[in-house]
Parts: C-alpha cells; sequence; structure tokens
C-alpha cells in the first residue's frame, strides 16, 4: 500500500508532541510494511532540515503572511501555498497513492486538489478537534477583550471544521473522546483511533534529582503557555509551603518574551536537546492543562520512562489511566500541590505509580501494534 502523508511541519526532529505523533505513525506503517512518503510545510517558525528515514519533500513557508479568503478563517489561511499546491500535484501523479493521510485540519483546503489529480482515499488523522483549543482558551481567558478575540476564533475555526468533516472518506482520530465529539459534530464517515505510540525501554536510565519537579512542552502553543503562568503563579507557591526543598525545572522551545519574565525563581531550560534525559532527571513531571485536546504526548513519554505523572483531567485526556493507579489527576491548585507533594515526600508511593504507567504504556501504546492495526482499516477503505 502506497500511502502519502501531508503535514504541516516536518516530522523530524521530533522535538514537541505533535511532532513525536506524526514521526511514530509515519514510522511504524514502514514497520507494517506500507510504503510511506511525506509532502511537508516547513514554516518559519519551526524551520528544519528535511531529513527523514523515508521520502520526504518539504516546501517552505511562512506562516506570518496568510492567504486572505472569506472562505477560510485567518489561522487556515496561513498554510496556503501554491508552490506546496503544485508539489502536490505532482506527487500525485508520480507516487500514485493509495492513501493520502492529512495530519491537519489546517491542510483540509488541499482536498479538492487530491481529489483532482488522484483516486486516492483521503484520511484526516486528527491530533485535536482544533477549534475545542481555542473555546478552552476563551473560558479561562481574564481580559474581557482577550476573551472576545479567543471567541471568536474558535468560532471560525468550528464552522470550517464542521464543514470539512465529510469531505474526506476517513477520520483518525487519536483518542476516543475526539471520536466521539467528531460524531456529535456530524461526522459520518468511518473512523479508527489510534492513539500516539511507543516504544518502551528496557528500563529507566539514570536516578533522578531528589526533588525535582519538571513541566516540558512547546511554549509557542498557547494551553502550555497557560500552564506555565498557572504552575509559576498559582501552584509553586503552595509547593514551596509543603515541600521547601523542591526544585522546579520548565522545558520548552520558543518561549515568548513575556513567558520568561514571569518564571522567575524557576530553572527555565528553554529547548532541551534531550527530552528523554530531561524527564529521567525529574522526581515528578507535571502536565496542568486546562485547554486542548486529543492526548498529551509528553505525559505518554514521561509514563513511558516511569515516571510520576501529576496531572489535571485535560492532561491526562485521551489516555486509558486511572487516578491512584498510573497517574495522580487534580484540577485545582491545593489538591495539585498535595499531589506532588505526596509523591516527593514517598518514593515508594512514587514508584508505584511510575511502575504502573510504565505498565499502561506498554500493554496499550505499542506503536508497531497501532500502525498494524491502522493498515488494516486502510485496507477497507
Amino acid at each position: 500500500m502506497r500511502i502519502l502523508i501531508l503535514t504541516p511541519r516536518l516530522p523530524w526532529p521530533p522535538l514537541d508532541g505533535g511532532r513525536i505523533a506524526m514521526a511514530r505513525l509515519a514510522e511504524g506503517l514502514v514497520h507494517a510494511g506500507a510504503a510511506v512518503e511525506i509532502l511537508s510545510l516547513n514554516p518559519r517558525k519551526h524551520r528544519a532540515t528535511a531529513t527523514a528515514p523515508m521520502p520526504l519533500q518539504a516546501i517552505d513557508i511562512d506562516t506570518r503572511v496568510p492567504s486572505f479568503s472569506m472562505r477560510i478563517p485567518f489561522m487556515v489561511g496561513r498554510f496556503v501555498s501554491n508552490e506546496f499546491r503544485n508539489a502536490l500535484r505532482a506527487t500525485l501523479r508520480r507516487f500514485k497513492p493509495d492513501i493520502v493521510q492529512i495530519e491537519s485540519p489546517f491542510l483540509l483546503t488541499y482536498v479538492d486538489t487530491v481529489r483532482n489529480e488522484s483516486d486516492a482515499r483521503i484520511v484526516l488523522r486528527s491530533l485535536n478537534v482544533e477549534f475545542r483549543i481555542w473555546e478552552g482558551l476563551a473560558r479561562i481567558e481574564r481580559n474581557p477583550l482577550r476573551r472576545i478575540a479567543l471567541r471568536r476564533i474558535a468560532a471560525s475555526l468550528r464552522k470550517y471544521e464542521v464543514r470539512h468533516l465529510d469531505t474526506t472518506d476517513a477520520l483518525v482520530p487519536i483518542s476516543e473522546d475526539d471520536a466521539d465529539d467528531f460524531r456529535r459534530l456530524g461526522s459520518s464517515r468511518p473512523m479508527h483511533v489510534v492513539p500516539c505510540g511507543v516504544t518502551v525501554p528496557e528500563s529507566a536510565d539514570g536516578l533522578p534529582t531528589p526533588s525535582s519537579v519538571g513541566f516540558i512542552g512547546s511554549l509557542d502553543f498557547r494551553p502550555n503557555q497557560e500552564a506555565v503562568e498557572w504552575i509559576a503563579g498559582e501552584l509553586w507557591p503552595r509547593m514551596v509551603e509543603r515541600v521547601p526543598e523542591a526544585r522546579l525545572s520548565i522545558a520548552g522551545s520558543s518561549a515568548p518574551k513575556w513567558l520568561r519574565r514571569r518564571m522567575t525563581n524557576i530553572d527555565f531550560r528553554g529547548r532541551v536537546d534531550d527530552a528523554t534525559s530531561f524527564m529521567n532527571s525529574m522526581s515528578v513531571m507535571i502536565a496542568p492543562l486546562f485547554a486542548g485536546g486529543g492526548m498529551r504526548i509528553k505525559v505518554l513519554e514521561a509514563m513511558t520512562l516511569g515516571k510520576p505523572v501529576v496531572a489535571t483531567t485535560l492532561g491526562a485526556g485521551g489516555l486509558h489511566v486511572e487516578h491512584g493507579r498510573d497517574i495522580l489527576i487534580s484540577d485545582d491548585a491545593a489538591s495539585f500541590a498535595d499531589a506532588v507533594a505526596l509523591l516527593l515526600r514517598n518514593p515508594q508511593t512514587a514508584a508505584r505509580i511510575g511502575n504502573a504507567a510504565r505498565e499502561t504504556v506498554s500493554s496499550r501504546y505499542d506503536n508497531d501494534v497501532l500502525a498494524h492495526g491502522l493498515l488494516k482499516f486502510y485496507e477497507s477503505l
């Protein structure tokens, strides 16, 4: 089977959750026996060298300069490129794919091009119901003017996403919750849920720094920015009261200046070259997300390493986890601080939850098993 994957940015290097999810699934499909090629936009904001373990073509784009249209939202117009469209036409004629897998709703404007040039089945592989992210950001925004702006963005994206739900032949959501959401929104297309997969190492490497707490995520992503603000303003003052010796480290690329100014008395690492080493050095990983959808790839990564995780309900979203068994879940600052303090003060409890997390990931999220299942779904199309 020949599969052409369209991505909004290069999957490699896999530095953030979105790129990890795209890279893992592409690699899994190759391992399952598919012939895979990737055609990717290469935004200036995420500019990278086009290297990959499979054929890949990258088209540079500056998403700060959108293509204006009354039919598509501003957020979507940023990903419109005539050069990309021409490269897509040429690739469809040469490669003749059976499946075109679109990795973002922002690329659904290219569906017509695929239809005109190919008989391939078109699949939207969705990492989020995108407009839900902006609805969540609007709910927690305190500034009235910004709240209005966020609601308008959410409304325009909702209209766009709902209008395009049935323009593809199938949907591949990353979580059951997202699949249910797509159905409620009116999708009638076949669906197959494929969470992000992992390859579980035989054992965790290295010893964590005592009383260390870590957060990692791309800091040009609004939900992660909100999370860091909450950590600095709401959570950490409470943590210092409970565990004075606790130390907080935050890692993430592309942090804006206004966010850096708010991270006083915090070990801010910026972009780290090795996310696994960063997480391995922490006693506890935290994921206090209050907006978003899909699943938190970095939570999955931490669990793979046997790290105990404290998350909000949304931070644990899309994962088959159970509070108190393989994760701790809390949605307010006081109880979240209590949960982190519990893990720092009780190494046996932390080890039990971390080991259970690793077992959960191993049994449910094996990358090759997930990719084989997706390939069978594609064959059914």
